[in-house]
């Protein structure tokens, strides 16, 4: 990873916590699903996943979800919106579609979010459209509520003109909401019973990666077909013996 200017071109409140960030930079390549450190003042580096894909440089998307006024991720919304321009590192990561997943072929890509790792999947998913790939993908995004909706112009457009299927998925539903319900492996196993010529990208927290992985692990996923920043960081959780 390399240091690099970073011009800030918007800060956009997406829902009621989550941020759009849009940067500019000069001279950069990344894979879709690659992520970026941000370099804050006071020596801190905190990740975040590339949300737009490489055709769309030299703009760069993040989505930040602010939680609390006190978090980290609060202080890089903060040292953004104050800034015209911030430093960063990128690109990093493993977890990423050049990583020789399609040269197995697989039946299915299945791009799975749960919040705001939304970001890394919908690089990943604009990629292959971008890139005109014949192959069959579907992208299932997770989230709490209705609420916790955010990048609808994007979900529209991706809609419209896809090739692939894209589903959202909230776990308490409303009378309002006339989307799937439910959790998230539930939605993948309901159009994939057997996932054992299928790879999958997961995105997401610790325990929803790996709580994720399990459930489709049991239909046949491969763990060599299934691929995540958090099996990086975090090493899977013992299962409870029997």
């Amino acid at each position: 990873m390399k240091e690099i200017t970073a011009t800030v071109n918007a800060v956009e409140l997406m829902n009621q916590n989550v941020y759009r960030i849009t940067l500019k930079v000069e001279d950069f390549t990344f894979e879709a699903g690659q992520y970026l450190m941000i370099m804050l003042p006071t020596g801190e580096q905190v990740p975040y996943s590339i949300g737009s894909a490489p055709h769309e440089l030299p703009t760069l998307t993040l989505y930040v979800l602010v939680s609390d006024p006190s978090s980290l991720a609060n202080k890089v919304v903060e040292h953004i919106k104050s800034s015209d321009s911030i430093t960063i590192k990128a690109p990093g990561g493993d977890c990423h579609i050049a990583n020789g997943v399609l040269e197995t072929a697989p039946d299915n890509i299945l791009l799975i979010a749960g919040g705001t790792g939304f970001a890394q999947i919908k690089s990943v998913f604009s990629h292959l459209v971008e890139q005109n790939f014949t192959g069959n993908v579907s992208f299932y995004w997770g989230l709490r509520t209705p609420m916790d909706v955010f990048a609808q112009d994007w979900l529209e457009e991706a809609h419209k003109y896809t090739p692939f299927s894209l589903d959202v998925i909230v776990n308490d539903s409303n009378d309002e909401w006339h989307g799937r319900s439910g959790w998230l492996y539930e939605a993948v196993l309901a159009d994939h019973p057997d996932l054992s010529k299928s790879a999958a990208f997961i995105s997401g927290s610790v325990g929803m990666v790996y709580g994720t992985l399990d459930q489709l692990e049991a239909k046949g996923l491969s763990k060599e077909r299934c691929f995540s920043d958090v099996f990086a960081y975090a090493p899977h959780p013992d299962k409870p013996k029997l």
